[in-house]
This record gives C-alpha cells, sequence and structure tokens, in this order.
C-alpha cells in the first residue's frame, strides 16, 4: 500500500505535471484556483481552450535551463515524459495522449481512478483486521478514511472545474458537477 500511495495521491490531485492546486499558506486541500493569481502564479493556466504552463522555447524559455538531450525532449509534446506534459506545455483539452485519451478525459479518468484506488486500499486495509495491533489498526484506518474524503473532494473539484472551463463531457457519462 505504501508503495501505491504515492501514485494514487498524484492520480487524483496533480495528474500529468498539472500543478499544485492547493490551498494557500497550508497546502491541504484542493484549491484548484488557490495559486493561479498570485504573484506565484503559475500551476496551470487553464483557460477555455486548454492547460499547463508553455515553458518551452515558444513560451517563458524555462525548458532551455536544461542541456541536451532532455532540453529537446521537455520542449516536444511528443517526447515530454507524460508525468511533465503539463508542466512543460499548455495544451488544447483535445490533445491526444499516447493513451489514445484526450488531455481532458485522462483528467477526469485519473481523478475518478485514484478516488477508486483509495477505497481498494481502505477494503485491503479493513481485511489486516485481526492481523496487526488494534491500536494501530484504528489509527490507519482513520488516516484511510480521511484519505478517502480528500480524495473524493479532489476528484469533483478538479473534475468540476476543468468540466466547466472545457465544456467538454465526460465519455464514461459519470457525474461531474
Amino acid at each position: 500500500m505504501l508503495l501505491e500511495s504515492r501514485a494514487v495521491y498524484e492520480k487524483y490531485s496533480a495528474p500529468l505535471g498539472i500543478g499544485w492546486m492547493v490551498n494557500p499558506a497550508f497546502h491541504y486541500g484542493p484549491s484548484v484556483d488557490g495559486y493561479e493569481y498570485s504573484r506565484w502564479g503559475t500551476y496551470h493556466r487553464a483557460d477555455h481552450l486548454g492547460l499547463g504552463v508553455d515553458r518551452t522555447d515558444s513560451g517563458t524559455g524555462y525548458v532551455r535551463q536544461y542541456h541536451e538531450p532532455n532540453a529537446s525532449m521537455y520542449n516536444d509534446p511528443g517526447k515530454c515524459p507524460q508525468e511533465l506534459l503539463l508542466f512543460f506545455h499548455h495544451l488544447p483539452y483535445t490533445f491526444l495522449l499516447p493513451s489514445g485519451k484526450t488531455l481532458i478525459q485522462h483528467i477526469y479518468d485519473s481523478h475518478f481512478e485514484g478516488a477508486q484506488a483509495v477505497l481498494d486500499m481502505q477494503k485491503a486495509w479493513d481485511e489486516m483486521e485481526g492481523e496487526v495491533d488494534a491500536e494501530v489498526f484504528l489509527r490507519v484506518k482513520d488516516r484511510f478514511e480521511r484519505q478517502r474524503i480528500n480524495a473524493f473532494e479532489w476528484r469533483d473539484q478538479v473534475n468540476s472545474y476543468f468540466y466547466r472551463k472545457s465544456g467538454i463531457p465526460d465519455e464514461a457519462g459519470r457525474e461531474i458537477f
């Protein structure tokens, strides 16, 4: 469970290097625009056409701080590692990823998958009752419940935000507010 936890958190909070969409000051919980309009605001730059920060040669030029071949790799959305895609590129919601999914569908899917993965970990932990110290079991069970609440909050706020920005519905027909 511990080995999976970082990837699960990333799925429901910041897929594709989208950025740090947390509440300012205490950095806990989702706030999609929390830092977006502050002096630190360089996190998603979403508009009605797409999202991500253009840090390429034609954008901020940030990519030039890297040596070759990394600079060229990060500069090209077709070669940029997927986990850094929106950190380096502002792309349309309809941009096709190697998976065949659009950018917006990947965002929807990853947030739903991350929330489901928390439920799966929660269930796996519940099956450990009686196998670990009772106090430890209850403490971890409580933390999983808090994570479940957090994952659902992230899923709902982020998906709703990008649905309202893009106007593109979830292909799976899941509820997005």
